[in-house]
């Protein structure tokens, strides 16, 4: 079969949005979202409007709500609706400070004592991958250390020294048993770490994900200074009894997050579904949609109308270049490394987000739009939108340091910091950084040619009535 060409694009929810009860912020909403009065902004005229709604949704499209997405199955979740103004007067906000040590440490996966190593050696193996993928090199920490210095630029980021696992001991002296239970060392400080089988037979066993982040919640009780602290594992995580797996959680409030990343292992993709032809950017193609909402392409189009439900094709789009580039990227399969990577590297970005208080976003497809499973977590972007972009800049522009250096340029120093990571030579064959380098260079071409409107319209594009 022909690989498919993604010739139109899906710029706004989908038709299963409507069905499934999801009724996205209207524009109006959108712009009073990013406004720290929380004001609406009305379009001087029809022209600018329509030039605006373009521009704008080329760039940051609306949430796709898939089914079985999170949308779909919580329409109206109402912590899905954070605007700035709201995330800036929150009483649980972790601000940046003044003359403080505003550090991210990235904590890589714990080293084996000599006595583990051999009990846990094989719990990082999936069973069930796909023959001759099963060998495939982890996210290496220094490049994910890389990209969370340019994601939220200008905080430093630091790799912190490894914890190591080790054997759990009892307050009686016996061994808590060597599989049950093991134990998360940093300094002279020992946590319990539950331990069981995992549920599905992805993996051989699970570590207990709120185990490993009381663990954190030490480390930072023990004096290390930093804004937060984001531990990244390879072993597969459950976080209550009734979970099969969990990828990833953050103490927002205590700024601590864990991220594993066990499922996003390439060689699982066929045992977890997940259709290697459509992830982010390639998630927005017209037909892609179409055929997961039931969608059968029309035959004939009648005089005067066109077909519900097609899409457009975005030519000049930031979106258009993002699928233009990942099609024209290798294969998947010629860097599995760096298709790992990627997707380990959104969630680490999405989790230590809930770090700096930003809420789950449906404002526009969005990194810190909430996903149901792995699924749904490949076609999610890597960038985040409007809305969430602002909370993170204002939080900057509380530092007397940043202030100086001003809005703009800080904005455009992240893009341009993101877009040098992405079009590195070392991820220039994987599609989701070719993608977002795409989406990157068209975004700063957009802010230095003074192109950007200030407000969105107050009509969304309804690409529901676009023909293919």
């Amino acid at each position: 079969m022909a690989p498919c060409k993604h010739a139109t694009l899906f710029l706004d929810v989908s038709p299963n949005a409507a069905e499934a009860g999801f009724t996205r912020p209207p524009a109006a909403k959108r712009r009073a979202a990013t406004s720290l009065t929380g004001r609406r902004i009305e379009a001087e005229t029809a022209a600018a409007e329509e030039e605006a709604v373009q521009t704008l949704a080329g760039t940051f499209p609306g949430p796709l709500v898939l089914p079985d997405d999170l949308l779909s199955a919580y329409p109206k979740d109402p912590d899905s609706n954070q605007s700035l103004l709201s995330w800036k007067e929150s009483k649980h906000r972790n601000r940046l400070g003044n003359n403080t040590n505003n550090t991210i440490h990235l904590t890589a996966p714990p080293t084996y004592s000599s006595k583990m190593k051999h009990v846990m050696k094989n719990w990082t193996t999936p069973l069930t991958a796909t023959r001759g993928e099963e060998n495939v090199m982890p996210p290496k920490t220094k490049d994910l250390a890389g990209y969370l210095a340019a994601y939220y630029h200008p905080l430093p980021v630091t790799q912190t020294p490894n914890l190591s696992w080790v054997p759990w001991i009892d307050d009686d002296g016996s061994k808590g048993g060597s599989s049950q239970y093991i134990g998360l060392k940093q300094g002279a400080n020992v946590t319990r770490i539950r331990t069981r089988p995992c549920p599905d037979g992805a993996y051989e066993r699970q570590l207990n994900l709120s185990d490993i982040l009381d663990g954190l919640l030490h480390m930072v009780g023990d004096g290390m200074g930093g804004y937060a602290v984001v531990m990244v594992v390879h072993h597969d995580l459950y976080e209550d009894e009734e979970d099969d797996f969990c990828c990833g959680r953050a103490y927002g409030g205590s700024r601590v997050a864990v991220v594993t990343s066990s499922r996003y292992h390439p060689g699982l993709d066929s045992y977890q579904g997940i259709e290697r032809g459509h992830m982010w950017p390639a998630s927005h193609c017209g037909g892609f949609v179409r055929r997961v909402c039931g969608i059968r392409p029309s035959k004939k189009r009648k005089a005067g109308r066109v077909e519900k439900g097609d899409g457009v094709d975005g030519k000049g789009t930031a979106m258009r270049a993002a699928v233009d580039a990942s099609v024209a990227a290798p294969a998947p399969e010629k860097d599995l490394a760096g298709l790992w990577f990627g997707r380990t590297a959104l969630t680490v970005s999405h989790e230590l987000g809930h770090c700096f208080c930003l809420g789950h976003c449906n404002y526009y497809a969005c990194a810190m739009q909430g996903t149901a499973g792995i699924v749904e977590d490949v076609r999610q972007p890597p960038y985040i939108c409007l809305v969430c972009l602002e909370k993170v800049i204002s939080g900057f522009l509380e530092v007397d340091e940043y202030v100086k250096v001003g809005r703009e340029r800080l904005v455009l120093e992240r893009y341009e910091k993101l877009y040098a990571f992405c079009t590195d030579k070392k991820r220039a064959g994987v599609k989701m950084f070719a993608g977002y380098g795409a989406w990157l260079g068209k975004r700063i071409e957009t802010l230095k040619a003074g192109n950007e409107k200030s407000a969105e319209p107050a009509s969304c594009i309804d690409l529901t009535n676009e023909s293919e």
